[in-house]
């Protein structure tokens, strides 16, 4: 049996004059040893958090502004072999001094290298999350959001082939970009209050399967023009709407939809939608 590798994290810490005592800026590198495929694991409070790839040697770089009176986080990175495994837990300390989240100095800057292969796995509260994973090679990515607002972006195709995007949404505001370069084979997202955007423009190869669930909220889904879909829906009711805005669906049995091309494509999307009370709009754009 391999031993278990533990590495310490690396951490720079630099005290910001405008808040001496109290506002603390730490620079955080996480650093490989054999490691070439990483897992992911973050446990974030309330806060504002970005992430992005970066060309790096290292895992990863992580910028943060912290209050410490309220704050207190730990960063572990241990190999096992070809695997790396990383653990980031954010929480806020039992006698903080902010009386709302408006006042909480939590600001965190990660970058992500684009030489590794990455499966991510994020659980956040309340927060303003910016999240690019264009460029970051994923193979999975999971996402548990509480009351967040953000916007979650793939500018660039993913080289490699991303599995499944899980996206667990409470009462959120979410605008989602490029969904189309994540390269996923699935991609599950269940939503309660909440408006959400949903770009599905971008890169397709192979079939891609979309299940959208909303609870209570409104949501707009753009699809790609050209590529073929079927959208198979739950039916409507009078607390729910989901409206078509393309006159290439055909309707091939009830609640299913197609364009003529769909049968004998091999890149292709099947959306199914389900909305409790609320409405779905779908629209189709170069």
């Amino acid at each position: 049996m391999r031993k278990f590798l533990i590495f310490t994290v690396i951490a720079v810490l630099v005290v910001s004059s405008a808040y001496a005592g109290r506002l603390e800026r730490v620079k955080e590198f996480v650093t490989a040893k054999h490691a070439k495929i990483i897992e992911i694991e973050c446990d974030l409070a309330a806060g504002e958090f970005t992430i992005k790839s970066g060309d790096i040697e290292e895992i990863a770089e992580i910028d943060i502004e912290y209050d410490k009176r309220t704050i207190e986080y730990e960063i572990d990175y241990s190999e096992r072999g070809e695997k790396g495994y990383l653990f980031i837990d954010i929480d806020h300390r039992k006698n903080g001094f902010f009386k709302d989240f408006d006042d909480l100095e939590n600001n965190w800057d990660i970058v992500l290298s684009d030489k590794f292969e990455f499966s991510i796995n994020l659980d956040i509260g309340a927060c303003v999350a910016d999240f690019d994973f264009g460029g970051i090679r994923l193979t999975d990515l999971d996402i548990d959001v509480g009351a967040a607002s953000g916007v979650i972006d793939f500018s660039e195709p993913n080289k490699s082939r991303l599995r499944e995007i899980n996206i667990d949404a409470g009462a959120s505001s979410l605008e989602m970009h490029n969904l189309g370069n994540a390269n996923f084979e699935y991609f599950e997202f269940s939503g309660g209050i909440g408006s959400y955007d949903f770009d599905f423009r971008g890169k397709y190869s192979g079939e891609s399967k979309i299940n959208i669930e909303i609870g209570l909220g409104a949501a707009e889904i753009i699809l790609p023009r050209g590529v073929p879909v079927r959208v198979e829906t739950e039916g409507g009711n009078w607390l729910s709407s989901i409206d078509f805005h393309n006159d290439d669906l055909v309707e091939i049995d009830d609640d299913i939809y197609e364009t003529e091309d769909f049968e004998n494509a091999k890149t292709r999307i099947i959306l199914r939608l389900e909305v409790g009370l609320g409405s779905i709009d779908v629209y189709w754009k170069r």
